[in-house]
């Protein structure tokens, strides 16, 4: 009877502590190693998405800047081969030379740009010009036909005149949009193989084990960590073949040379590239070992202790029930035993197993902190491109990565390094990257002690600095952050003696206008040229008042810009001090007057430009313009300043007028027009007909000496023509239309109040007024 109660007693123990020991095993095993294990598995498929993401944006802006590129005339002689003359020819060469030149050094990924013309068989790079190539330097011939318009190269190697190098190459067919067939050109860009594995691997921060690899469609190698496998074809690998088949982004595992191996892969859609990173799995889930080996000792432990309690439970706990037993049946037992050990035991090794579990996970934690830079890194991207736009969804996201936003009142600055050091020497891309991050770091840390934000780099020696409020208007904002930036362009000139420009956008209030503010910052950057360097530019700074009186005195600007553009000095110091005495007479106020001074040299700048004045030119006297503004005590001052700028302008456009010359063929061409502009069939291809010279020659040389295009010459004489016709009442405004050479009299009214800002009804009236 005793036995077989103590037996049933056992049986239920038995099956009860089994049950939970098998429970909280495989809770504890799957809920902890499990979870682990995938979490790691996402981070390294994260990193890959990030590889492609980064990738993808380089190459998507190489493409932009090619296509901004070949948008020049240049391109059209060559690849046209259409030179009416030498002079042309070695002009477009010239120009060319330097376009490419500007080209790859604006961009230290690019490593060569090629010009191919399939016309002429000429060869054109940065570096060489090969004239009628021959067939093994003709390789960009093989692309002409191919059915799209771009395409990236698999690692290759090219000749660029000096030397082999191994590079991937973007190709674009010329012209952009044209079919096989219609085609006159190629051309190409190279990025150095070791430049995009250098990209590629920086997502990693030397964190990577195992193997990082790319491989185009047809499994050959596009980059490597180990240079040995340039140019293999990898395609016949099992583990190459079932990451090709499968167009998408996964993992699994196979045994590579007798070790277990996990392959990480991500197919590209931009590039039609898949992405590799090989891991042995010794390696990627060694932080999870002694985790899985403690549960399984834990587990092995428990049972062993489950045994020897149940065995004491049943024998000593369970006395009671043997001499209830023992007394029913006639043969009670009396003894008494004491019952420690086991328990207290058990209770330690338990102890010990979880202090041990937690020490594990608060390892695998540091690991998967270790990719917090590059999560923080997307995370401000994405709210200076206006993809987060919610700050309830990604206020958590913020937390993870280390950074302090509040919901609302933000402002956004963009910070330049500048690329040349205190002794004038230049800064070396790598010293620009570590110049870049110790601004982040001191902006941070000058920041986050008076309010909260961040800052990231931008790469090329630019940053993005996120400010947040937790009170206060925009104005008073916009004040503190200014005060906060003028402190770290003080520590970085002198702990660094590194010259910092920054531009500041303007305040606001949700988190949806973080990328207006961002974009008013990159506008505000832009006249560095004008500010100085190591300044402060406010996008406040550069906004024109709401001002009847400020904008009556721009429209006065005007006759100072054409005589500037004629060089007329009597004219222009005339113009000037009228504007001036008008803005004194009208009780300007000062900072209105100031603005008035800074917008008059940027129009002339403008102005300068559109005759052909580069701002590099014409920038001498003009570094820190606004600051000396700024500093002037009167009016007078001011236009004497602004006069002596002018001034300056006009004495190099009338330099570069003067090394141009006359041009019979552009004479003989304004006599025509003039003779002709009634007739509404005058067009450039006319021109060309008559004159027997191509239309963009013509186009061109009009450009060049006459300071404006063909178009807007004839508007100019139809308008000036059509103003005198309208001062006889009896004409009705479509015979004047047709009388100076428009067909259609909506089109003409169109022109007439875009160029003489009103009607041609309106300006009869006015001319009535006058009379």
């Amino acid at each position: 009877m005793k036995s077989n109660v103590s037996g049933k007693v056992m049986l239920i123990y038995g099956i009860v502590f089994m049950f939970i020991i098998s429970l909280t095993f495989g809770l504890s095993y799957f809920g902890t190693v499990g979870r682990l294990k995938r979490d790691l598995t996402d981070t390294n498929l994260a990193l890959l998405k990030q590889v492609d993401q980064k990738m993808e944006a380089a190459f998507r802006q190489t493409e932009k800047d090619l296509l901004g590129l070949t948008d020049q005339l240049e391109f059209v002689y060559f690849m046209y081969g259409s030179y009416m003359e030498d002079s042309l020819r070695y002009t477009t060469f010239f120009g060319l030379n330097e376009k490419l030149k500007n080209f790859i050094n604006s961009n230290p990924n690019y490593s060569s740009i090629f010009l191919y013309s399939s016309t002429s068989g000429d060869i054109f790079t940065d570096k060489a010009f090969m004239q009628a190539a021959s067939s093994e330097e003709k390789w960009l011939d093989a692309y002409i036909d191919m059915p799209e318009y771009v395409r990236w190269l698999t690692t290759h190697q090219v000749w660029d005149g000096f030397g082999n190098q191994d590079v991937v190459t973007l190709v674009r067919t010329y012209p952009t949009i044209s079919s096989p067939g219609y085609r006159k050109g190629v051309v190409a860009v190279n990025i150095k193989e070791e430049v995009l594995y250098t990209m590629v691997k920086a997502v990693y921060e030397d964190s990577k084990v195992g193997h990082l690899f790319i491989i185009d469609k047809d499994g050959n190698v596009v980059t490597h960590d180990d240079k040995t496998q340039i140019y293999r074809n990898m395609r016949e690998l099992p583990y190459i073949k079932q990451a090709l088949s499968d167009k998408s982004t996964g993992s699994f595992t196979m045994n590579m040379e007798g070790i277990d191996q996990t392959v990480f892969h991500r197919y590209s859609d931009y590039t039609g590239w898949t992405m590799i990173s090989i891991v042995p799995e010794a390696q990627i889930y060694k932080p999870l070992q002694v985790t899985r080996n403690l549960l399984f000792v834990f587990a092995a432990g428990m049972i062993a202790l489950a045994l020897i309690v149940l065995f004491y439970v049943n024998r000593w706990t369970y006395k009671p029930l043997d001499r209830l037993v023992g007394k029913v049946s006639g043969s009670y037992r009396s003894g008494r035993q004491e019952r420690t050990g086991a328990r207290a035991l058990g209770l330690q090794e338990l102890e010990r197993v979880f202090d041990q579990m937690v020490l594990d996970q608060e390892h695998l934690e540091k690991h998967v902190r270790d990719s917090k830079p590059v999560l923080k890194w997307k995370i401000m991207m994405d709210l200076l491109a206006g993809y987060r736009t919610d700050y309830s969804s990604v206020r958590h996201h913020l937390e993870f990565v280390g950074v302090r936003l509040y919901p609302d009142r933000y402002l956004v600055c963009t910070a330049e390094i500048s690329k040349e050091g205190e002794a004038g020497e230049a800064v070396t891309p790598r010293d620009e990257t570590l110049y870049t991050f110790a601004f982040c770091n001191v902006a941070e840390e000058l920041i986050n002690s008076e309010c909260a934000g961040s800052a990231i780099d931008l790469g090329g020696g630019r940053a993005a600095v996120i400010f947040s409020f937790a009170e206060g208007d925009a104005e008073q904002n916009h004040l503190r952050a200014l005060a906060i930036l003028e402190m770290i362009l003080d520590v970085m000139k002198k702990q660094f003696r590194l010259n910092v420009t920054v531009g500041v956008g303007r305040s606001c209030k949700e988190m949806k206008h973080i990328a207006a503010s961002y974009d008013e910052s990159r506008k505000a950057l832009h006249y560095k040229m004008v500010f100085g360097q190591h300044s402060v530019i406010s996008i406040e700074d550069l906004q024109t008042a709401d001002s009847q009186d400020y904008y009556r005195l721009n429209r006065m600007a005007e006759p100072i810009m054409d005589a500037m553009k004629s060089a007329d000095m009597e004219k222009l110091r005339r113009g000037l001090g009228e504007l001036y005495q008008v803005a004194v007479e009208s009780n300007l106020p000062p900072d209105l007057l100031r603005q008035l001074s800074f917008d008059m040299i940027m129009k002339s700048l403008q102005a300068a430009g559109a005759i052909g004045v580069e701002p590099e030119e014409s920038m001498g006297a003009l570094d820190s313009i606004y600051e000396k503004i700024s500093r002037c005590e009167n009016w007078r001052e001011a236009e004497k300043l602004v006069l002596s700028v002018l001034e300056e302008l006009v004495a190099k456009i009338e330099e570069k007028r003067s090394h141009r010359g006359r041009n019979e063929a552009i004479e003989r061409m304004l006599t025509y027009i003039q003779e002709h502009y009634h007739e509404s069939d005058l067009s450039l291809d006319r021109l060309a007909e008559q004159f027997h010279l191509s239309p963009t020659y013509i186009s061109k040389l009009f450009k060049e000496y006459t300071e404006s295009n063909f178009i807007d010459h004839l508007i100019a004489i139809r308008i000036d023509a059509s103003k005198s016709l309208l001062l006889d009442k009896e004409r009705k405004v479509n015979e004047v239309s047709e009388a100076v050479g428009y067909a259609n009299t909506r089109s003409f009214l169109r022109t007439f109040k875009k160029y003489s800002g009103m009607t041609p009804t309106e300006f009869r009236e006015s001319a009535k007024i006058k009379s």
